[in-house]
């Protein structure tokens, strides 16, 4: 038989799914989910998990992560990526960006990416170490762009109830005054007429449009996803249709049930119907199901600075985000039949913007945030977590004097490079009403990356106690 044969991509995908299965059988494989919403930090962060890990036996500073502080690690490397039609993570250019005279920020994902690591350490003492001196864990860490994730939640909506959706959200003021332009070109089209294809190709731009522009003023909740992010689908006619706003259907009288074969009303229920079923059902049946475990990252300083209008977005599109993962215990035959999540952290990034003092603050604000949805993942028996990180701290904390009086400060560089001094303020424990807006403002700053010099590790917050959360359970 030609070996050719053998480098079919089915039949490389069914030797991977049966070296998967034989790995989760014995209980050495994880894979781990980072998502999170578009600027919450997800590059960053796996690209400082991978460091850490890869460098932990050189200059480790992970005190909190028991196999490096028992000294069973052996070693990590890179291994090859399970799904060869993934993208590479883009690792050694992230390290390279920050290691610039003048370092640069990771790039921030464009599309599907992944990363294996083979972990290899000493069992702790116990039966285990009888069995086997040492041990490997395989861990597969994907990456996927924020914007995309929205999207699940439409599976289970059909047109008319995303309309119903969509007209939620244009009851805020401002989302409204964003979409005039919009919502004028949807007013001029009869929508039981037979349907042109370059009208609704001009409407969907300007949807579009409308949800860049929602994006750019900090709102979060947006969807369909792929309009902000299309990756290799931009100008698909698939990404070509956009919903009616309530009041153009009441005023033109449409019949939403009955729509008239091939007109307007026709073509847009097709394509919303083709998106949910060759775009988000794929996207969900390949990858999300297969996740045994999760990162959820938050940028809750993003959203305070913006205001009320972009904090409540951002907890509303958490809401929706955390409905659309699998989530209870797991057991061996879940495990290899239909594994589910069942350790997940809520991660607020960007620890390192604010004073050691107020860190506290900002879990409880997480927590706050996430109050609703996590009780029926608890109820389910997932093990959860929540903390604040920083994947590659930019800043020291520091004192200074103030009237007499000692302040902690933040010390670091502006996006300009300029060194910078500053009290960034004061985090609320709680979600704040609209009126703490209109009496304190919040601006938490942005910083450069650090200096790094000659040091292979990154500098980082936490990082050590999220890893022996999420594997440390693995490695005994």
């Amino acid at each position: 038989m030609p070996s050719s044969f053998f480098q079919h991509p089915n039949i490389l995908r069914t030797k991977q799914h049966l070296k998967h299965t034989a790995e989760r059988l014995i209980d050495q494989h994880v894979s781990l989910a980072v998502t999170g919403l578009s600027g919450s930090g997800k590059t960053a962060f796996i690209t400082s998990l991978v460091n850490q890990l890869i460098e932990a036996n050189e200059q480790a500073n992970l005190p909190f992560f028991s196999v490096v502080s028992e000294q069973r690690l052996i070693g990590v490397k890179r291994d090859i990526q399970p799904d060869v039609t993934f993208n590479r993570f883009a690792y050694e250019d992230a390290m390279n960006n920050l290691h610039q005279e003048t370092p640069i920020w990771p790039q921030s994902t464009s599309g599907i990416s992944q990363i294996r690591l083979k972990i290899k350490f000493r069992k702790a003492q116990g039966l285990s170490q009888y069995i086997t001196e040492d041990s490997t864990l395989t861990l597969d860490i994907t990456d996927y762009p924020g914007e995309w994730l929205l999207d699940l939640p439409l599976l289970k909506m059909n047109y008319v109830e995303w309309l119903k959706q969509a007209d939620l959200e244009l009851n805020d003021s401002k989302r409204n005054e964003l979409a005039a332009e919009y919502i004028l070109a949807v007013s001029a089209i009869d929508f039981t007429q037979k349907a042109d294809e370059l009208v609704i190709q001009n409407v969907a731009n300007l949807y579009k449009k409308y949800l860049l522009d929602c994006q750019s003023q900090g709102y979060q909740l947006l969807q369909p996803g792929r309009f902000i992010l299309p990756g290799d689908l931009a100008d698909a006619p698939v990404l070509q249709f956009f919903p009616i706003p309530k009041a153009i259907i009441t005023s033109q009288n449409i019949d939403l049930d009955n729509p008239v074969k091939d007109s307007f009303l026709d073509l847009l229920i097709t394509r919303f119907g083709h998106y949910k079923s060759e775009v988000v059902q794929p996207f969900y049946q390949h990858h999300f199901k297969g996740f045994d475990r999760q990162v959820i990252l938050v940028d809750c300083l993003s959203a305070l600075n913006r205001g009320y209008d972009s904090f409540h977005d951002l907890q509303k599109a958490l809401d929706w985000l955390m409905g659309s993962f699998e989530y209870g215990s797991s057991n061996i035959l879940r495990r290899l039949f239909k594994p589910k999540i069942d350790k997940l952290v809520f991660a607020a990034s960007k620890a390192d913007h604010i004073t050691p003092d107020q860190q506290v603050n900002l879990v409880k604000l997480l927590d706050s945030m996430l109050h609703q949805a996590r009780k029926q993942i608890q109820f389910d028996g997932v093990i959860t977590e929540s903390t604040t990180i920083s994947a590659i701290r930019a800043s020291q904390a520091g004192v200074s004097q103030l009237n007499g009086e000692e302040i902690s400060v933040l010390k670091g560089k502006d996006t300009q490079g300029q060194e910078i001094i500053l009290f960034p303020g004061e985090v609320p424990n709680t979600c704040p009403p609209r009126s703490f807006w209109d009496k304190q403002g919040f601006e938490f700053p942005k910083f450069s990356p650090p200096i790094l010099g000659s040091s292979h590790n990154l500098p980082h917050i936490r990082l050590d106690q999220l890893l022996d959360f999420l594997i440390g359970d693995k490695m005994l």
